[in-house]
């Protein structure tokens, strides 16, 4: 299934042009990432912005994931997906704050959507990767993807592929690597 470069970049420019309007940016953001990943094979959108029962905690995105061959069948079912829109690069707290969310309910996977990307430097594992790696050594991977993942998307199979490269680099950040090579 091919993906429109263009759309997605129109709605990317839309988001931006919301400015100080967070939760409108938010929405729109979770529109056009639930629009992308409803295409995805074996997954079937079950909802937005849901609360748990105490109103303490809400899931921006959920999914059914029938982990199909050609699809996502190495993420968890259902899948938790977060969306961040701000333009700056997101916090190691909220990558530490999404883990524990998957963490509460029972997830062992989720996709981040961070439009500014991480903080930090992803070799050395500082700021939000450190929180990344430390999540995956309790046991809960995240996949983050940007807004310059979002621009390469041209069909349905870049998010896979790049899901997969995600996942294979959290793997890696966690093996020393022998003599320092």
């Amino acid at each position: 299934m091919t993906l429109d470069p263009v759309w997605i970049s129109s709605e990317l420019d839309a988001i931006d042009s919301l400015g100080d309007k967070p939760l409108e940016k938010g929405r729109r953001l979770e529109a056009l990432i639930s629009a992308i990943f409803s295409l995805v094979s074996g997954l079937e959108y079950d909802g937005a912005d849901l609360l748990n029962f105490y109103k303490t905690e809400e899931i921006d995105l959920l999914f059914w994931n029938d982990r199909e061959r050609d699809g996502v069948h190495f993420l968890d079912c259902p899948l938790i997906i977060e969306c961040k829109s701000s333009s700056t690069p997101l916090a190691g707290r909220d990558l530490r704050y999404f883990a524990t969310t998957l963490a509460d309910k029972g997830r062992r996977s989720g996709v981040l959507v961070a439009l500014g990307g991480v903080a930090g430097n992803e070799r050395s594992a500082s700021a939000g990767f450190y929180h990344m790696t430390a999540a995956l050594g309790g046991g809960v991977t995240i996949l983050v993807v940007t807004r310059e993942d979002l621009l390469a998307l041209t069909t349905v199979l870049d998010l896979v592929a790049l899901l997969k490269r995600r996942l294979l680099a959290l793997t890696r950040s966690q093996i020393l690597e022998a003599g320092g090579a």
